[in-house]
């Protein structure tokens, strides 16, 4: 038991928390983890500085105070602490790159994870509390490697360590949040600047001032909801997430049926197909996505074959980068009809004025498509959502605008956008292909007529 709170009214003048807080030193030994998030001014690093300290006065234990990078102590807690130590005059000493208690033992280091390019967990081994601040900012990777040492019991003493999250959560489905609500194992408390009796007059001024000036700063920074969309990210994340379980309303004016094919351009990645259908004059419907794992590209074009047949879309669009090319030349040998080439990196058809390339193009196309309320998506296609949450864009000196390529995105995020990538090229061929003739017709239209002379017309 690392805490020993005998009733929650009798607690000492620094545990004096806002009472939306308090859980966190009540039940403190019946949670592994903790979550505490909200916008500035509700108390939470102040809480949770304020309850280390208790704690590692009451008894011996080792603290860890982790952020995703830290170049410098300064970037840390350190300052929060020390000033609460200075305060309340409590028995640490405080030194240039740890807090140690001055006759228990406790100490209270402070880590940055990312170092040089790379997580480290190096320092984590044995540590009762590891408390988090600014966890927004900690990504995925970074989270997959530490919570395994998170976990760690000890089977003698039979305790574990504690995990504090505090944060301000910027997007919708950050990390830490994606991890941790819901977990049973998890106390989880939001908690905003009007919640704290103890939030600071010139706070609360600064809160109205920003509230006037623009709606969508205070409830990000004051309110603690998650933006909608990020400077870099491409997509508006309630627009996207309006398309779930939209319905489609109006006339048909015809039916019409568009196969988008994401061929696999790396061997783990996989190929995805993505059937849309038209079921408006402005509605389409993610009706069916189709992905499978295929390393032997003749087993894949059975695939497609089939699938042609099985659907019977008046177009199909297929990514001709890498293998693709190799798939879309046999299926021209296979005489698929309607069949069109997407070339992500050309930019034939592409204004090159605004966008680098025809993935560019394409992908802000469909951005224009979420933002219109054209497309209806299905609970069972989240994923596909999931991913478009992801697709950054890149701005070049002249203006000119990229999409972040595959390659990094799978870096940084372990796995490749290939169901959104199938989605944006079917919406491609859904405005620039329908009713179009496809280049193979074209070729054949272009070439000269042949004239057969019979012997018997002539002289």
């Amino acid at each position: 038991m690392l805490l020993d709170i005998k009733h929650k009214f009798l607690l000492p003048e620094m545990l004096q928390i806002p009472p939306k807080l308090l859980p966190v030193v009540t039940q403190f030994n019946d949670y592994r983890y903790f979550l505490a998030e909200g916008g500035r001014g509700s108390g939470k690093s102040q809480t949770i500085g304020r309850l280390l300290l208790y704690i590692g006065d009451q008894r011996k234990v080792r603290i860890v105070c982790g952020r995703e990078i830290q170049a410098n102590i300064e970037e840390s807690v350190y300052t929060l602490l020390k000033d609460l130590i200075s305060q309340y005059d409590l028995a640490y000493d405080v030194l240039a790159h740890e807090i140690r208690h001055k006759y228990n033992g406790t100490t209270i280091k402070f880590k940055g994870f990312r170092e040089q390019g790379s997580v480290s967990i190096k320092g984590l081994e044995g540590v009762d509390i590891l408390w988090i601040d600014e966890a927004q900012a900690i990504t995925k990777t970074t989270l997959d490697i530490i919570m395994p040492t998170m976990r760690k019991e000890d089977l003698v003493n039979k305790t574990y360590c504690r995990t504090i999250f505090t944060m301000n959560r910027f997007m919708r489905d950050d990390a830490v949040c994606e991890e941790m609500v819901g977990n049973p194992e998890c106390l989880h408390i939001q908690i905003n600047y009007f919640e704290n009796p103890f939030c600071p007059l010139n706070l609360k001024i600064q809160a109205e001032n920003v509230k006037r000036r623009s709606m969508r700063d205070y409830n990000h920074i004051w309110l603690g909801h998650p933006l909608a969309s990020a400077d870099d990210y491409l997509f508006n994340y309630d627009q996207l997430h309006a398309s779930i379980g939209r319905k489609p309303f109006g006339e048909t004016f015809f039916k019409q049926r568009v196969l988008g094919i994401d061929f696999a351009a790396q061997g783990n990645d996989q190929c995805v197909a993505t059937v849309l259908d038209r079921v408006s004059n402005q509605h389409w419907n993610l009706s069916e996505r189709l992905p499978w794992d295929e390393e032997n590209t003749m087993h894949s074009i059975g695939k497609i074959v089939a699938m042609v047949g099985e659907f019977k879309p008046d177009i199909v669009i297929i990514d001709i980068g890498g293998m693709g090319k190799v798939v879309y030349d046999r299926l021209i040998e296979l005489n698929i009809k309607n069949l069109f080439p997407f070339d992500g990196g050309s930019t034939d058809g592409v204004d090159t004025n605004h966008y680098g390339n025809k993935r560019s193009a394409a992908y802000h196309l469909l951005d224009d498509w979420f933002d219109s309320g054209f497309l209806c998506v299905t609970e069972k296609d989240r994923e596909v959502i999931k991913q478009l949450e992801k697709i950054k864009r890149v701005y070049r000196s002249n203006g000119v605008r990229f999409i972040e390529d595959k390659k990094t995105m799978k870096k940084l995020m372990k796995y490749s956008p290939d169901d959104a990538d199938s989605l944006m090229m079917a919406v491609w061929g859904a405005v620039h292909c329908l009713g179009k003739p496809s280049n193979r017709d074209s070729d054949r239209a272009s070439q000269p007529r042949r004239v057969n002379v019979s012997r018997r017309g002539r002289k």
